[in-house]
């Protein structure tokens, strides 16, 4: 521990005593009172940043996490409760993800219920992105609660009217669904990609974008075992976007809806070597071609072990 961490726990365990002691004073009157609590709330605040200074994230996150409870319960500020509750998450993040996600979450509750519906979306966002990095889960939940984070962020950005922030949640409810939960929810993920192409057309700044969230979502079909769905999706989408046949994904897209109506496994790799070739495929599109090519080849062979499945 360093000279400097030291003088910041010394500090922070000053306030921490002050701020005990003048919660036990006695009052006689309602505003000695209110005064008792606003500077005790202060105290704990002056020893949470003492601690976060010297790197003690757990009593920091602690310390504000008390000053919240007075904001909240003894002096009725939501205002200061959700900030100081947003700042214990923050020092909790950095050693108890757990502890940061119960801070958020209840500083999200009343952000929503006081109309600060942007910074709750932000911070639903960090909560969707602390589910999402999970590395201890094992039953699979964190990527559903990740999930709902994002789908929460993203409603509260459009219901402010910030359609891009909300678009960029949107996008990771369908990357996480179509490609991370298990089972997949493959339909979903086709609708939000549709939207979200759909939503490109009307804008000259993303319109050129529309393509590639329309080729996600027919890959979706197709992961989904429909290609039928898929050659749906793919005249519907033609029918918005007229240049989308003539372009490099509209090929493809093209191509391996035969391939799977075909049922030809060398095709549809063949089909992906090629695009690969000019456009690199990317993690989330190598994962989905290789579910759709399961569908085509069968999981497992003779052997008992599975097919290589290398798209190229």
């Amino acid at each position: 521990m360093s000279a400097m961490s030291k003088k910041q726990r010394v500090k922070g365990d000053v306030f921490m005593s002050e701020a005990k002691d003048t919660l036990a004073k006695r009052t006689w009157f309602a505003s000695g009172t209110e005064q008792k609590n606003e500077d005790a709330a202060e105290l704990f605040q002056k020893a949470a940043n003492a601690y976060k200074v010297g790197g003690f994230f757990n009593e920091a996150g602690a310390a504000y996490k008390q000053s919240a409870d007075i904001f909240l319960n003894q002096l009725k500020n939501p205002m200061e409760g959700s900030k100081s509750l947003t700042d214990s998450g923050h020092c909790y993040k950095k050693i108890d993800p757990t502890k940061a996600i119960e801070a958020f979450r209840d500083s999200i509750s009343i952000m929503c219920d006081n109309g600060r519906l942007t910074q709750a979306a932000r911070l639903s966002k960090e909560v969707g992105d602390l589910f999402e990095n999970d590395e201890t889960d094992e039953s699979g939940d964190s990527v559903k609660l990740a999930i709902e984070s994002y789908q929460q962020a993203a409603e509260l950005y459009e219901m402010e009217q910030q359609k891009s922030q909300a678009n960029q949640c949107f996008v990771k409810v369908a990357e996480l669904s179509s490609a991370a939960l298990s089972p997949p929810d493959f339909l979903q993920a086709a609708e939000l990609y549709q939207k979200l192409g759909t939503d490109c057309l009307d804008s000259n700044l993303l319109k050129y974008n529309a393509k590639g969230y329309f080729l996600q979502s027919i890959l979706c079909h197709l992961a989904n075992q429909d290609s039928i769905g898929a050659s749906q999706a793919m005249s519907r989408f033609s029918s918005l976007d007229f240049t989308l046949r003539e372009s490099r994904e509209g090929k493809f897209a093209e191509s391996l809806i035969e391939c799977i109506e075909g049922m030809d496994s060398e095709g549809f790799a063949t089909t992906c070597f090629e695009y690969d070739r000019i456009s690199k495929l990317d993690p989330w599109k190598t994962t989905i071609l290789l579910s759709v090519r399961k569908s085509i080849e069968g999981e497992v062979g003779d052997d008992g072990e599975e097919d290589d499945l290398d798209l190229t």
